[in-house]
């Protein structure tokens, strides 16, 4: 029998079918064409500050596989608008946005909102757990413009089957199903929310975690040392709101424009821990019914500075001058649930020379760097420019002299929002007194621990020291 080596077997073979092969090749370039041209992949717009070897870290790749796929002639041609296709994420279509994790949020209502699967967002964020799943991280979603928004109808009663939650939505059972991504009528849990399509015109992004709210909305994620946020629930029935965040109660009022909506004003400490923290929600409604929330919350450093400030009153450094004013300003706590302060704060001088800003980490006569700055200090230009004003309209609360505040005055504008003045040379309000927006309440002076003539002027947020530049700047609520 005639034998022959794995090696001519080969040779034979593809000789054997070599004229096979052109011939199909011949005939068929079209085709094996059309099938690369079919690939799918998802699209990214470069953006600022974007280099092709940060965009392959960010997505898994290389830059070579990202010009390859793109038919990149020359790398240093891109620029800023480019479309471009991500290799990594092959087999996903749509463009590549990145999204903040909101309150409320899960890995599971991100996804059917998103019309992906948990896997493909954990994947494209390099996420390992859903414990890393927090409020304010960045994540990157595929939004596809044939996919259809969702948004959360209702959620499972107790012991209520997804064939009757379909035939109370009037939407077919498998429809259901895959629209929540459920595996079978068992794969559910009581108040788990109920997603449906969208209905044309409705706001499919509104924020909804449970049949309690109709609307969940924490701005302007993530939270940074030393900032002002607003928390908004829009109630479905009354309800009575607690919770915290990073340890500090929250506080709700209602919003005399929207009769359904409870508001909270937040503030993070300039010296609050970085990292994740913790933020809990309870509601109660009138008929028993209740809601609670507990989830990690990312707060990221704020931008200051280190500052010397010599020639203070060295008895004003001593641990019982801080006793006495940190006990005399604990105990001011009274608030109007009426927002008095408009939309924003003024000025509370003539001429605005900021002479030290918020939060910046002080020592004083060379000591430590334990204290940091709580608010803004104006300097005087000239010796007609002393005039103090009211920042907003409010009610005097605390006008007294203090070891370090000096002559201190504080004023409510409302849901737990103060103004104070401090180092005053003269003040002429009263406790009690109601004041309007850019009435004179004071004189600057030097008072307190001061090292020379100037206005410390801080805005306190159920508490706690914010930034008085943010609310020059920005609406509130």
């Amino acid at each position: 029998m005639l034998q022959y080596s794995g090696i001519m077997l080969n040779k034979l073979i593809r000789r054997a079918h070599f004229f096979p092969i052109l011939f199909a090749a011949i005939l068929l370039p079209a085709a094996v064409v059309f099938a690369q041209n079919n690939d799918v992949y998802p699209i990214y717009q470069i953006e600022s500050g974007d280099f092709l070897s940060l965009v392959a870290i960010r997505f898994g790749t290389t830059v070579q596989e990202i010009i390859d796929i793109n038919n990149i002639a020359n790398a240093d041609t891109i620029s800023i608008g480019d479309q471009i296709k991500i290799p990594s994420l092959k087999g996903l279509s749509g463009k590549l946005v990145t999204d903040a994790v909101q309150i409320g949020d899960t890995l599971s209502s991100v996804a059917i909102r998103s019309g992906m699967s948990a896997e493909d967002i954990l994947r494209i964020n390099h996420v390992a757990s859903r414990s890393e799943f927090y409020i304010g991280k960045t994540i990157i979603l595929v939004e596809s413009e044939e996919a259809s928004p969702y948004a959360p109808a209702s959620s499972f009663a107790e012991g209520e089957t997804l064939i009757e939650k379909a035939v109370q939505q009037n939407v077919n059972p498998a429809e259901l199903k895959k629209i929540n991504q459920l595996a079978g009528n068992w794969d559910r849990t009581d108040r788990q929310l109920v997603f449906v399509r969208s209905a044309e015109g409705s706001d499919a992004t509104a924020q909804s975690i449970t049949p309690l709210f109709t609307r969940l909305e924490l701005r302007s994620l993530p939270l940074v040392q030393g900032e002002t946020y607003v928390l908004e629930i829009d109630q479905a029935k009354n309800l009575d709101l607690s919770g915290s965040l990073a340890g500090a109660a929250l506080r709700f009022f209602n919003d005399p424009e929207t009769p359904d909506r409870k508001i909270a004003m937040i503030g993070i400490k300039a010296d609050q821990t970085t990292g994740l923290s913790d933020i809990s929600l309870r509601a109660v409604a009138e008929d028993g019914e209740t809601f609670t929330l507990d989830q990690k919350i990312l707060i990221e450093p704020g931008l200051f500075t280190y500052e010397v400030v010599s020639g203070v009153d060295a008895a004003t450094l001593e641990d019982h001058s801080n006793d006495i004013d940190r006990q005399a300003l604990e105990g001011v706590t009274e608030t109007s649930p009426i927002r008095q302060w408009g939309t924003r704060m003024s000025y509370p001088v003539d001429e605005p020379y900021i002479a030290s800003g918020f939060g910046n980490r002080r020592t004083y006569n060379n000591t430590d760097y334990k204290n940091y700055h709580t608010g803004l200090d104006f300097g005087v230009w000239t010796a007609n420019n002393i005039n103090i004003y009211a920042a907003a309209d409010g009610k005097v609360l605390f006008c007294s002299e203090l070891p370090i505040h000096g002559l201190h005055t504080i004023i409510d504008h409302g849901w737990g929002v103060y103004s104070t003045y401090s180092h005053q040379s003269q003040a002429v309000v009263t406790v009690g007194q109601e004041v309007k927006r850019g009435e004179v309440i004071g004189l600057i002076g030097n008072s307190g621990r001061s090292a020379g003539p100037h206005l410390h002027w801080e805005i306190r947020v159920n508490g706690i020291y914010v930034d008085p530049n943010t609310w020059l700047k920005t609406d509130f609520p």
